[in-house]
Order: structure tokens, then sequence, then C-alpha cells
């Protein structure tokens, strides 16, 4: 298993089946409640970097997020998406504080 650092970047719900470019997902409503909580707006999150999080289970069934950093970012044909950087997938379990 990897060891990564844990980002310093807050987290923000991504639905990683909304994918409508090669790395850009569709906000969905549980990415607008996360950045209200953040006192954010989509429109206010643009070009803001964030670690996209949608809930994800390990091999036993437990719980361990599917995480990807990533951008607020305006598409020209989408609109506001959240764009995955080059940098992969992990899961919460291979971070360490």
């Amino acid at each position: 298993m990897t060891i990564r650092t844990v980002s310093p970047y807050p987290e923000i719900f991504c639905d990683f089946n909304a994918r409508v470019t090669e790395r850009g997902y569709r906000p969905t409503n549980g990415t607008v409640r996360d950045l209200a909580a953040l006192g954010l707006i989509l429109d206010s999150a643009v070009d803001r970097r964030f670690v996209l999080v949608s809930e994800d289970a390990n091999e036993q069934g437990k719980p361990d997020d599917i995480m990807h950093d990533g951008t607020v970012v305006v598409d020209p044909a989408f609109g506001i998406l959240l764009e995955a950087d080059e940098t992969g997938f992990y899961w919460r379990s291979e971070l360490r504080s």
C-alpha cells in the first residue's frame, strides 16, 4: 500500500460516476453542501484546490473513501466542473498525518 501525506486542501464530495470530460466531473448536491459548509458557492470555488471525495469500501466492506486532488474550473461546454489533477486516485486508508 502506498502511504500519502494528508492534503492541506479541504474535502468536497465528488460523484466519480458523473464524468463529462476526460478529468471533469459535474458538481452535485453533495458538492454544493460541502462548499456551503466552507462558506463557498460554486462560483466562488472556481480556481480553488480541493480533495475530491466519494464514499467507497475496501475488500472487507469497511469504509475507505476514494479520493483525488483537483480544482473547480469553468469548462466552456459544461460550465463549472470539478477537475481532477493528474496525480491519480487514492484511498483514505493510504493517508498518514
